[in-house]
């Protein structure tokens, strides 16, 4: 089988053959997409982590593991560059988080804070309220997102649900709050 070159002609022009082989994991797609999109992948990852070096390896750990585990990738789902930059931003902030909890780890304070710890005693009864009117599901998959800084992925495996799922609890839980958070605003 003969590997076919592909050029895109624009920014953000799909090109299908190049997409199937991307996931199909064709070496040639791999390579093609590094240099069609690498710099603005670099660009995405820098804004995050603004750090030349780390934003470098961003890139190249996004490549490395997709082309290790079987690219996630299906060109139904969407553009290759969509998926890229997505898969690229959450490894920037996934390097950030995890620094930031080393920092905290490094000057002895606590990791986790939770909306009891709020300083304001109206606010903490307001929150307090807003999250108990929750689902558990929903109470735990909050707290685990914003309290503990875990990404939805780090959710999904550490309560061993699908993504998809934990996706869908944290919009429905995050509607209710902001729900909630008004309505006790109307009434004060």
């Amino acid at each position: 089988m003969v590997a076919t070159r592909i050029t895109l002609s624009a920014p953000n022009t799909r090109d299908d053959v190049l997409e199937r082989a991307f996931a199909q994991r064709d070496p040639w797609a791999y390579e093609s997409s590094y240099r069609l999109m690498g710099a603005r992948l670099y660009a995405t990852a820098r804004r995050v982590v603004r750090d030349d070096e780390v934003a470098s390896d961003c890139v190249h750990d996004v490549f490395l593991r997709l082309w290790r585990t079987g690219s996630a990738y299906a060109p139904a789902r969407g553009s290759l560059e969509a998926f890229l930059v997505t898969c690229v931003r959450n490894e920037a902030l996934a390097r950030v988080r995890n620094e930031g909890r080393r920092e905290v780890l490094r000057k002895g304070l606590p990791v986790e804070q939770s909306y009891d710890e709020e300083s304001d005693p109206i606010e903490r009864e307001r929150i307090a309220r807003a999250v108990a009117s929750l689902s558990p599901e929903q109470q735990r998959s909050i707290e685990l997102a914003y309290y503990r800084g875990l990404t939805f992925a780090e959710i999904a495996s550490d309560l061993g649900e699908p993504l998809g799922t934990i996706k869908s609890r944290i919009s429905g839980a995050l509607r209710k709050l902001r729900e909630r958070l008004s309505e006790d605003i109307g009434h004060a």
